[in-house]
Formats: structure tokens, C-alpha cells, sequence
């Protein structure tokens, strides 16, 4: 073997060994493509469009019936048995299993959570509207949060719960109370859901039912009428002016509305500029003429019928 080939074959092996090293460091890397599809996600993320505000799922609104307060003031075993479920998924952590705010997250709060067990230091009260209250609108300047995400239902069960910790009596709502929580969030009454419509819907379901208005017709070629000369000369454009005038509904029988809407917006409006230097009388003949061909809808008949009387 010569030099030369020697030379080519230490080129060869340099090669093998850097195309093994760089798969060893790829395979180490970039385990089954790992990186890369992280890096991926994360790019996609970085660089995605924010969502559209005005997009969402089009929503039915529905009636909420009142609520019975006569039922929801009463403590059943039904009532304390949901109470509890609730408590136990949305209060221990805080008040603890027993209610005396001893649970592990209390050590967090200052003040600390309301010990149920105890009749001190209750912020709004421990009657069954008392509680009701503070679970429907939290208490400020502490860790009780609102929980009207609840039903109202639900927020009774729970109140009737947290009263069953505490062996103390409670007092009774007066109807005063009943009538005054009732009143302030509108127990009895119900509440109405509204629907809601995604503009983008709206917009299609818009442009599904508008009907684009005729053209206004054009006076016969044998009509040579000051406002049948009137209207050849000024109406350049009678599909855009028939949409315009169809913004107007009492332009037939306004006079001014008629001017203002024609002197607005000149040719854009399908009207010759020229109509800014008609005097009263060539106004009225305009209304006129354009009134007759347009028809008593505005959808416009054709000129030799409506002449006709046909």
C-alpha cells in the first residue's frame, strides 16, 4: 500500500469516527427526537395567535327557578349530609376536619380561619342567613374567599353543616333576615342565564338574511321629464344608491332626509355630486321620480308597468 492510499484511508476512518460520535451525541441529545419536539411545542407556543375573545361555543340561556326558602332554611339530614360532602372538598384544608380552624393551610392566614365549634368572634354572625352570607360573598381582609359558585342550594346544605359543629345554640332567622337575604340576592325570584352568540355567528347569521335591494330602475328612453333628466343625470350608480336609500325607510316622504343622505356622500353613494346644487324645486321633482321608480317598498317596479297601471 503506497502513501497515497494510506493518506485516503486515515481520511476515510477520520470520517467513520466523527460520523460515530456525532450519532452518539445525537442518540444522547436528542433521545427519540425528544428535543426537537420540545423545542417545537415550546416554538408553537411562543408564536401562536392569540385566541379570538370574540370566538366561543354559541350558548343557550336557560331559567334558574327560585329557590323554596322554606325548604332551604330547614335542617334535614339530607341538607347537613350534602353540607358535609361540600366541606370536606372545599373547607378542610383550612377550618380543619372538626371545623376549628386548625387545618393544614390555616398557618398561612392571619386572622386565622373561624373555629365553627366555638360562638366567638363570628365576623357576620351564625345564623343560617349569617352564614349563607359570608359563603356567598367571602369576608375582606381575610383567606374566606366567596363561594357563590356554589348553588344556592349548595351554599344552604354547606351553612347548615358548619351551624351542626358547633354545639351552641344558633339562633333562629327571623322572617326580617329571611325577607332581607332573600331581597339581596334574589333567592325566591330565580336568575336568568342570558344566551350568548359568538359575534363571528352573529355576523353570518346577518349576512344570511339580508336581502341586497334592487337596483333602482331607470325612467323609459321616451320619458323626457325635467325629473326623468334629473334622475339620468345624477343617479350614476342605481344598485349603490338603491343600498343607501334602503338605510333611509321615510326617505320617499322626508324631503330632508332625502337631501341629507344624498349630499353626505357623493359618488360613493352612487349619486353625481351635482345633486349639492339642485334648488327646492328640482329637489322635489327628484323625489319624485326616484320615489316612482323605487315603488312603495323601495324594491323598484319596471318603468312601463308602473306607467301603465299593469
Amino acid at each position: 500500500m503506497n502513501k497515497k492510499q494510506q493518506q485516503a484511508l486515515s481520511v476515510v476512518a477520520l470520517v467513520l469516527v466523527l460520523a460515530g460520535l456525532y450519532a452518539i451525541l445525537g442518540f444522547m441529545l436528542l433521545p427519540k427526537g425528544g428535543l426537537i419536539s420540545k423545542q417545537q411545542k415550546e416554538w408553537r407556543e411562543a408564536t401562536a395567535v392569540p385566541s379570538d375573545p370574540t370566538i366561543f361555543p354559541t350558548v343557550k340561556g336557560n331559567q334558574k327557578p327560585g329557590v323554596d326558602l322554606d325548604d332551604a332554611f330547614q335542617s334535614t339530614p339530607k341538607a347537613v349530609a350534602q353540607g358535609e360532602k361540600l366541606f370536606q372538598a372545599n373547607c378542610v384544608a383550612c377550618h380543619g376536619p372538626a371545623g376549628q380552624g386548625n387545618g393544614p393551610a390555616a398557618v398561612a392566614f392571619n386572622p386565622k380561619p373561624r373555629n365553627f365549634t366555638s360562638p366567638n368572634g363570628w365576623t357576620n354572625g351564625y345564623t343560617i342567613a349569617d352564614i349563607y352570607r359570608t359563603l356567598s360573598k367571602g369576608v375582606a381582609g381575610t383567606g374566606m374567599a366567596s363561594y357563590d359558585t356554589l348553588t344556592p342550594m349548595d351554599r344552604f346544605a354547606l351553612a347548615h353543616y358548619v351551624q351542626s359543629l358547633g354545639h351552641f345554640d344558633h339562633g333562629q332567622d327571623t322572617p326580617q333576615q329571611i325577607a332581607a337575604l332573600d331581597k339581596e340576592f334574589n333567592l325566591s325570584k330565580g336568575s336568568e342565564t342570558p344566551s350568548k352568540v359568538a359575534v363571528p355567528t352573529v355576523m353570518k347569521h346577518m349576512a344570511a338574511d339580508y336581502k341586497r335591494p334592487p337596483a333602482i330602475p331607470m325612467p323609459p328612453p321616451g320619458d323626457d321629464s325635467q325629473g326623468a333628466r334629473l334622475v339620468r343625470r345624477l343617479v350614476k350608480d342605481p344598485g349603490r344608491t338603491a343600498r343607501v336609500l334602503a338605510q333611509v325607510p321615510d326617505w320617499q316622504s322626508d324631503l330632508d332626509a332625502l337631501v341629507r343622505v344624498a349630499v353626505a356622500d357623493p359618488p360613493n353613494n352612487g349619486l353625481d355630486p351635482g345633486v349639492a346644487g339642485l334648488d327646492a324645486r328640482q329637489w322635489k321633482l327628484f323625489q319624485q321620480e326616484l320615489a316612482g321608480l323605487a315603488g312603495p317598498t323601495g324594491a323598484g317596479s319596471p318603468p312601463q308597468a308602473r306607467r301603465e297601471g299593469t
